[in-house]
């Protein structure tokens, strides 16, 4: 899929956090977690906690992302500049553009703290999951992420 993972050992870390949060998950090909979400609406999305972790001012990160759109043709300048006026009301996360191949997906990423645990935790997912979740649905009308 999208994105890249520097090893491929899942981080237990995380896995303890979601067990602890009784939060379903998988582990995919890199390491990372996958979480599909049932959302209050009856859509479901899909979502990835990456293992891989950075140290960014001597806090150690990682990612939280959802896709929420796909397509086998780059962007337009309308949709990234639609994504782009969307990250100035984003309180945690933006919009980014990733390539595979010859596919390209929107995703939507929180930046978060390896050790976030509890509320905080499930309150990133949820936000990263609806972000991604009603921008799939504004563009496209389906639930197909």
């Amino acid at each position: 899929m999208f994105g890249f993972n520097q090893n491929n050992n899942s981080d237990p870390r995380v896995a303890s956090a979601l067990n602890n949060l009784d939060i379903k998950y998988t582990v995919d090909s890199d390491g990372d977690y996958r979480i599909v979400y049932n959302l209050s609406n009856g859509r479901t999305q899909m979502g990835f906690i990456r293992s891989n972790t950075y140290k960014f001012a001597g806090i150690e990160m990682r990612e939280i992302f959802s896709y929420g759109l796909l397509s086998v043709n780059e962007f337009g300048v309308k949709i990234s500049n639609y994504l782009l006026r969307e990250n100035t009301n984003k309180k945690i996360g933006s919009w980014g553009i990733e390539r595979s191949g010859d596919k390209y997906a929107a995703s939507f990423t929180a930046k978060i703290s390896s050790d976030l645990k509890g509320d905080a935790l499930v309150a990133v997912i949820i936000a990263v999951l609806n972000t991604a979740d009603e921008l799939e649905r504004g563009l496209t009308g389906k639930d197909i992420l």
